[in-house]
């Protein structure tokens, strides 16, 4: 039997298989090196070619606004229903999709995201299951008002983007309470200047409420049962970290738009294996790393040295997780600039994470479990200022096992530290490596790729 599921959103597409019962998945972004990518049906096609499937026994998508099969602009007649079958093709709901992505069954599910695809006869943001019962939402999504201080400011890139970079700005300023409705105004009036304290303090008090607003959202859930989140927004680390205090959630890397091809195959084929989750991208894999490799690998970062580490499959999800990195010294001096002007060539205010042998981030870190980067922790020693974020916390990872757990416990071997600078493998504009030649990045040191040592 054959399953496929597209997701086919208006950014991060992506398409999985389930093949007599093998997984893929193939993310377009990573595949053809454009970040944020929108797919159309010629690149679902060539990858199902890719994989040698010819007939396709069961298909589900979502719905952006288009049927695969046409040009025209075409919303799809849901009429209160999940989906709307068309032979042996589903048409699924954006947010329904995003539910069953989540990989679990629980009471209680959080889908806090951008527009969905319309299915409930409006374009909604996002969905809340409580007790069975489902309440959909047109005004649950913050990214919106994040999105206006990224316009205010000229970023560049995609509107995709901009909450990201605010989440980091925020820490430098005070916040007080402010009406979101309110921003427009304010901007018209106030110095658009991320030096400027004023300014800093207005993003702060946006951020602050969007804070609240999701808080207050998820007061309707039993904070005593697990909360299964998905949806974009639920990639806000500062967020993230205010409610778990309060609620048991269960969050997965890949909550955007990029897994929802995931729960489109879910949804038709039921639960399945995903083999080595989260480093499922179809992409270039070189040989595993030898002894060897890790201890001269390690030797580069105790000397200080900027490495990028491409093994095994890529991550699902934006973050980089040991697969695709660019790893250095938590203990370099001035680290976080010399990276940044080096290689990221990013915002000045931006933080980098870290990762951390899981057995010991409690030495380090007040959240002792954080397999994907989802929440920001406090760091908790002093001296490890490249990881550490203008209000004392960091992004942080905790790995317990494979090839990286390896190289962290090397490192820990030659510097009596189990951490390392962690950020992704790629520049500002393009997506996380997924092949030799888009890991080769100026300003790096070494490139190991495999057990290849590239010098650049």
């Amino acid at each position: 039997m054959i399953y496929v599921g597209i997701g086919d959103a208006i950014h991060d597409t992506s398409i999985c298989a389930l093949i007599d019962g093998k997984f893929k998945y193939r993310k377009s972004e990573r595949h053809l090196n454009i970040k944020h990518h929108e797919a159309d049906a010629v690149w679902y096609n060539q990858t199902l070619e890719d994989w040698g499937i010819s007939k396709v026994d069961k298909l589900a998508y979502t719905d952006k606004g288009k049927y695969l099969s046409d040009k025209k602009f075409v919303r799809k007649p849901y009429n209160g229903a999940e989906y709307i079958e068309e032979g042996n093709k589903i048409c699924l709901d954006h947010h329904v999709a995003h539910k069953y992505s989540t990989l679990i069954d629980a009471d209680q599910y959080a889908i806090f995201d951008g527009k969905g695809s319309g299915g409930f006869s409006g374009r909604y943001s996002g969905m809340t299951i409580t007790e069975g019962k489902i309440t959909r939402y047109k005004d649950l999504s913050i990214g919106k008002y994040l999105q206006k201080i990224g316009y205010a400011l000229n970023f560049s890139g995609t509107e995709v983007d901009f909450p990201g970079k605010i989440m980091g700005l925020q820490a430098y300023g005070d916040p007080y309470e402010l009406d979101l409705n309110d921003i427009d105004e304010i901007l018209k009036h106030i110095t658009v200047d991320t030096k400027d304290q004023t300014f800093l303090n207005f993003v702060s008090s946006v951020h602050k409420a969007c804070e609240n607003k999701q808080l207050k959202y998820f007061e309707q859930f039993n904070p005593n049962k697990l909360i299964v989140c998905s949806g974009g927004v639920m990639l806000n680390t500062v967020i993230n970290t205010e409610l778990r205090k309060k609620y048991k959630l269960d969050i997965l890397p890949h909550v955007y738009d990029g897994g929802l091809s995931i729960g489109c195959l879910r949804y038709i084929a039921g639960d399945f294996d995903i083999p080595n989750f989260p480093f499922i991208q179809d992409d270039v894999s070189p040989e595993d790393p030898s002894d060897k490799t890790i201890e001269l690998a390690a030797e580069y970062l105790a000397q200080g040295k900027i490495i990028g580490w491409y093994q095994g499959h890529g991550e699902v999800g934006p973050r980089a997780l040991g697969n695709r990195s660019i790893l250095m010294s938590p203990l370099v001096k001035d680290g976080k600039n010399i990276l940044n002007k080096k290689v990221k060539q990013r915002e000045w205010w931006r933080p980098f994470g870290a990762s951390v042998i899981k057995e010991q981030a409690y030495k380090y870190f007040d959240i002792d479990d954080s397999p994907y980067m989802l929440y920001n922790s406090k760091v908790l020693v002093d001296g490890l200022d490249p990881i550490t974020h203008i209000d004392g916390t960091c992004r942080h990872q905790t790995v317990k096992k494979g090839h990286f757990y390896r190289l962290l416990k090397k490192f820990e071997e030659k510097t009596g530290l189990p951490v390392l600078l962690n950020t992704s493998l790629n520049i500002g504009g393009k997506p996380i490596a997924s092949n030799k030649d888009s890991a080769v990045i100026p300003g790096l040191d070494y490139l190991f790729f495999g057990n290849e040592i590239c010098n650049l």
